[in-house]
């Protein structure tokens, strides 16, 4: 990861920022969509300098999003998804990435189950559903049931399941590593994923 673009939520005591949160990231899921390759990955990760998880656990008000070249953000085309929200964030211009980092993490989704994928094929056989359809179930149900201690000790973001059209928390956990690993890319919320033949994630330099 070579290159970032650095979001900043800007403060306003009339709007919440979990709901600034929500907008913002419903916007970003559809601009990384939109880059997916073969393999339902993309290229571009995403890190929150300002991560905090415990007994205050708290998002921040900042995301950064990486990728290998200024190409492959450019390419996400955030000035169109994001136009509607020009007054509630500071988007900064591609930067590269310092020399000297403090190490690397995984930013993931919470209960990210790398045999989910298996089971969405068997329950889309076994009820002659699509295999969208599966995915959304263990999607939403592995959301749906995070046990509060787990809800409670990592942030989260407010997102909106399209199979029931009910908001759930994807709740967001860092783990640290000292290497800069990549895999094959990242999940469609740029989070790191366990995909089927490969060692591990995909990690993004912290600092």
């Amino acid at each position: 990861m070579n290159k970032y673009v650095e979001i900043t939520l800007l403060n306003d005591a009339d709007i919440d920022l979990y709901f600034l949160w929500e907008k913002l990231y419903a916007q970003l899921h559809l601009a990384f969509v939109e880059t997916v390759n073969d393999n339902g990955l993309v290229s571009v990760g995403v890190s929150f300098p300002k991560y905090r998880d415990g007994n205050k656990p708290w998002l921040g008000d900042k995301i950064r999003i990486f990728a290998e070249s200024e190409g492959e953000l450019n390419n996400l085309n955030l000035d169109k998804w994001l136009d509607r929200l020009t007054d509630y964030i500071h988007v900064k211009k591609v930067k590269d990435v310092p020399e000297k980092v403090n190490g690397y993490a995984f930013f993931k989704r919470l209960n990210d189950k790398s045999n989910q994928e298996k089971l969405a094929r068997r329950r889309a056989k076994n009820l002659d559903i699509s295999i969208e359809e599966a995915r959304v179930f263990f999607a939403d149900q592995d959301n749906r049931q995070q046990p509060k201690r787990q809800l409670t000790h990592y942030p989260y973001i407010s997102t909106l399941s399209l199979h029931s059209d009910s908001k759930y928390p994807m709740t967001v956990v860092r783990e640290e590593t000292t290497e800069a690993v990549f895999n094959g890319g990242f999940s469609t919320y740029g989070f790191s994923v366990k995909r089927e033949g490969t060692s591990g994630d995909s990690a993004v330099p912290l600092f």
